[in-house]
């Protein structure tokens, strides 16, 4: 049986510190930093019947949960993912509790992470989308 010395154990510990930055690395460019600043963005909302609203807001905020509660009520709670929505302005689509969920588009795609983690950008627009599962 071959004993491990103490160089590699050093070993061992640079490669998991190099991981561990490689890893903080791929996740910083998964969730860019907001600009600092006015930010002239739309958010839109639409609901399970088709009816819409949409907003156009100055905002100083650096993610779309801050600057959506100027001009929406948003419930919901603080998960493992994020701050997962759901209601909007009182018209609940909880996927816990039916087949419907909150759905967010930045910029006409899906957006891939929570309100609470999507940067807010200079002339964005951001939709909140009652969605069928």
């Amino acid at each position: 049986m071959k004993h491990l010395t103490r160089g590699s154990g050093l070993t061992a510990a640079l490669l998991f510190i190099v991981l561990a930055a490689l890893m903080l690395a791929v996740r910083g460019c998964a969730f860019p930093a907001a600009p600092a600043g006015e930010k002239q963005i739309t958010i839109s909302v639409i609901y399970a019947d088709g009816a819409a609203e949409h907003f156009g807001i100055s905002t100083r905020a650096d993610c779309l949960k801050e600057a959506a509660e100027a001009v929406l009520t948003l419930e919901g709670e603080e998960t493992a993912y994020g701050f997962t929505i759901y209601a909007v302005n009182g018209a609940e689509a909880d996927f816990r509790k039916g087949e419907a969920y909150w759905a967010i588009y930045a910029d006409g795609g899906y957006a891939q992470s929570s309100a609470d983690r999507l940067p807010v950008l200079d002339g964005g627009t951001y939709a909140f989308i009652y969605e069928r599962l």
